[in-house]
């Protein structure tokens, strides 16, 4: 144990990998390699990148590492590819979008498939970014699946939320508003060098004013991801956003929050997977032969099956 924990101290790479691909697979010993790491948690900021598919989160996000290792930190990238729901495989084509070399010891990038999860993250994507915490990476960066208004589990695992948009997304803001528009602290609009652009500008611009209950103002940055033009800026906002989680102790209620989040997802997982026996399978089958509206009604069976 104390050997691994070292390795990844140390930015291993052959350690973490395999340490990852422990947590992917729920490999026995998994949780408890979890728990002796957790002391070296809590001091990485994650940042996570989400917007329809299309606005160009890859590549902003590799214009990102460039502003990072500049600065002489180190980056960690968990990519999330979208699973198929026939064969569950993935393509994880993310990675061939980067153009960074992944050889430098502070930049380590980590492909993830869903799975199915529903959202924009993989279910085990909050637990590697904590084998990358203990490991050291000062920056840890979430790019989800970009899978539109559901993808909003990635407030629950990072600290600032940047929203892509291109263009072309105006039309679709007041369908968006409802769920990936609220939860952003910057927005990007990606492309910028399209028309419509100064029209989407606007249009946050208003968005942002609606909503009376904001403790944060979300700024808003036009990027050309391809050429890195406004990058930079979006850099600062990042760093601008983290300042203020820190003077007004909003990051260690994130980290609180996250704590109690992992708590209660395991906690939850743990009590499905004992609830649903054998026992309780045949029972709803021998309920399924009965005539359609002769059963008991589901919320019955639910009541009958938790007593």
């Amino acid at each position: 144990m104390n050997d691994i924990i070292k390795n990844l101290r140390n930015k291993d790479i052959k350690s973490i990998s395999k340490f990852i691909s422990s947590v992917e697979n729920q490999e026995n010993g998994y949780l408890d390699l979890l728990s002796e790491i957790y002391p070296y948690t809590g001091k990485s900021y994650r940042i996570g990148i989400t917007g329809p598919p299309g606005s160009g989160k890859s590549s902003l996000t590799d214009k990102l590492i460039n502003e990072i290792i500049d600065e002489k930190l180190s980056v960690a990238i968990i990519g999330i590819d979208p699973s198929s729901p026939f064969h569950g495989g993935s393509i994880l084509g993310d990675r061939i979008r980067f153009v960074n070399d992944f050889k430098n010891k502070n930049i380590f990038f980590r492909s993830m498939s869903t799975r199915g999860s529903q959202g924009g993250l993989a279910s085990s994507s909050k637990l590697v970014a904590d084998i990358f915490d203990a490991s050291g990476y000062d920056i840890i960066i979430f790019e989800t699946v970009g899978v539109g208004q559901v993808e909003v589990d990635v407030i629950e695992a990072v600290d600032t939320v940047i929203v892509t948009l291109v263009p072309e997304s105006g039309d679709d803001i007041q369908m968006m508003k409802g769920g990936l528009m609220e939860i952003a602290d910057l927005y990007v609009i990606n492309k910028s060098d399209r028309q419509g652009s100064d029209k989407l500008f606007t249009l946050l611009n208003k968005t942002i004013e609606l909503n009376e209950h904001r403790i944060w103002d979300p700024k808003i940055i036009k990027t050309v991801a391809t050429n890195g033009e406004g990058v930079t800026q979006l850099y600062s906002c990042i760093k601008e956003h983290k300042d203020f989680l820190d003077n007004n102790m909003i990051i260690k209620q994130k980290l609180d929050e996250r704590y109690i989040q992992t708590i209660k997802s395991f906690v939850s997982k743990n009590l499905i997977e004992k609830f649903w026996s054998d026992k309780i399978d045949k029972s709803l089958e021998k309920e399924l032969k009965i005539e359609y509206q002769k059963r008991l009604s589901p919320y019955q069976i639910a009541n009958k099956l938790l007593k």
